[in-house]
């Protein structure tokens, strides 16, 4: 198991700086962090000279990436220049108010998609199963700005008003407290984890109805193991496996930021910064955010595969 773990992180690491190497060769092509100063030359000389000395811009573009690399390996990657605070601080704040709606958005989608899924494949084409396929291809079928557009309406618009008592804000209040921060994190985490209830159930659905046809399946039921042992004990361990791939890409897509719902709450997290820095040409800030994304994708897939081996043991990972 060491060397299979030590194997994968060493595979990835180049992989990651190759990422980051063609990230920041794109942006570089394709922006310009001096363009507001062009039309002020000469007279701006100095505010000129100072962003082509921050980002090396007199260094051949080709060998701009290593001069960041070294310095991130130090500890430092750079300071945003739209943001006005430290890369790092950036990553720290933004990355906790994406983990805030992230995190639960995430459990509450895991946990409903494994009920539906057994619920469904128990009961395959009864009036539940129909009913909650509907649900799922609803949800699927609304694009994600659509659905946190109709959450934020209903819930933070129309009604928001219950008893006397307002349940959900539309964005990040200062409150501090708990139940401000419930409020906060209700509507942004309910849009996400909609849309990926919807298509996990379906994906756990079909590896529960595959599962339960096994014939190892049937001979535990031949054997007069009651059937709530059969699908909860023997049969939702093999059929958690596609679901786990799932689930370690949606986390870490929820971690790695959801611009588009960010955006509508006007939620402070790591999407919306993402955008801003693409727009300012903001070097420093994206790269920082591609590395951090990119290794909470490395990370959540490599203990996926770690869980492979756990949920079954014929898999074996060294």
């Amino acid at each position: 198991m060491f060397a299979y773990i030590t194997r994968r992180v060493l595979v990835s690491i180049p992989l990651l700086a190759v990422a980051l190497y063609l990230v920041f060769i794109g942006v570089s092509l394709t922006t310009d962090p001096r363009a507001d100063f062009y039309l002020c030359l000469p007279r701006c000389q100095d505010g000129f000279d100072r962003i082509t000395e921050v980002y090396n811009l007199d260094t051949n573009v080709w060998l701009r990436p290593f001069i960041w690399f070294g310095e991130a390996l130090t500890g430092d990657l750079g300071e945003s220049t739209t943001i006005g605070q430290p890369v790092t601080e950036v990553l720290r704040t933004r990355g906790w108010n994406t983990a805030m709606i992230a995190v639960p958005a995430f459990l509450v989608s895991a946990i409903f998609a494994l009920l539906l899924s057994v619920y469904s494949a128990r009961h395959q084409y009864t009036f539940g199963d129909y009913f909650f396929t509907g649900l799922a291809f609803v949800g699927l079928a609304f694009p994600s700005f659509v659905l946190a557009l109709v959450i934020q309406n209903i819930f933070g618009v129309q009604f928001q008003n219950w008893f006397g008592v307002k349940p959900f804000n539309t964005g990040r209040k200062t409150g501090t407290n708990f139940l401000e921060l419930l409020r906060d994190i209700t509507l942004p985490a309910m849009s996400l984890a909609i849309l990926f209830i919807s298509a996990d159930s379906r994906f756990g659905r079909a590896s529960m109805l595959e599962t339960l046809n096994q014939d190892y399946i049937r001979t535990a039921r031949a054997k007069g193991i009651s059937e709530r042992s059969v699908v909860w004990k023997h049969a939702l361990r093999n059929a958690l496996i596609p679901l786990v791939t799932l689930w370690a890409l949606n986390f870490s897509a929820l971690l790695s930021g959801s611009v588009v719902t960010e955006s509508i709450f006007s939620w402070p997290g790591l999407g919306p910064a993402f955008i801003t820095g693409l727009q300012a040409s903001d070097l420093d800030l994206v790269l920082g955010i591609v590395l951090l994304t990119g290794s909470i994708v490395v990370v959540f897939n490599l203990i996926a595969d770690v869980l492979y081996g756990v949920l079954d043991p014929r898999i074996r990972l060294n």
